[in-house]
């Protein structure tokens, strides 16, 4: 049985890294964090569901004096998330995993600047459960910022334009599992955020209205 769930594993993290590493998703990693207030110096940001890391790393291109903590509930995802730190040539102190729920996360109070998470409050059963965990570690002032699928009809000749196969195909298995789970209209989205107590809160369309980005600050 072990076999069959390490077998299992290994090729579903290996789609996982395959879609997050497209040029294109990476690239929407980056902006999780556009706009955000964070601290100049060593900002403290919690990336959950970081699976191999490949999101956290697009985020610190743009910010070189932030510090990332990887959560996921995998440890052989965050195994993974090393060995991509070390491909990409940062620093260990840029990147640090973390095993944890995040309905349950191993962290004090008030502890980071900033909560992400790409693709991945759409696959929770528990939401007002993470919310209330995620509102608990951010610092007064703090950021949180997620990426989540978009209810409605998408720009399909949008996808199109990219001329991206491997990304068309990370598209169209992405648009299977979030209709078997869930989607978030921008309304949807920012109740979500205003009912877990964020304020500021700014929804805004991205990749091709396949998508929808998610802002809002602790007060």
């Amino acid at each position: 049985m072990q076999f069959y769930q390490d077998l299992a594993f290994a090729y579903s993290a290996s789609f996982y890294t395959w879609m997050t590493e497209n040029p294109i998703w990476r690239r929407n990693s980056a902006r999780l964090l556009e706009g955000m207030p964070l601290p100049a110096e060593s900002a403290r940001v919690l990336d959950l569901g970081a699976g191999p890391g490949n999101s956290a790393l697009a985020m610190a291109r743009s910010h070189p004096n932030a510090y990332f903590l990887a959560l996921d509930l995998a440890y052989p995802m965050l195994v993974l998330a090393q060995q991509r730190r070390q491909a990409d040539r940062w620093a260990a102190s840029r990147l640090g995993p973390l095993q944890g729920d995040a309905s349950r996360l191993p962290l004090p109070d008030a502890s980071v600047d900033a909560v992400t998470a790409h693709s991945f409050l759409y696959m929770l059963p528990n939401l007002r459960e993470v919310f209330s965990e995620v509102y608990r570690v951010v610092k007064p002032g703090g950021a949180v910022a997620f990426m989540e699928p978009l209810a409605g009809v998408p720009d399909w000749a949008w996808l199109v334009r990219q001329r991206s196969l491997p990304f068309t195909l990370s598209i169209l298995l992405w648009r299977i599992f979030t209709r078997i789970h869930r989607r978030f209209t921008s309304t949807e989205l920012e109740t979500t955020l205003h009912e877990a107590g964020f304020q500021h809160v700014q929804t805004e369309v991205t990749l091709g209205g396949f998508a929808l980005f998610g802002r809002g600050q602790k007060p």
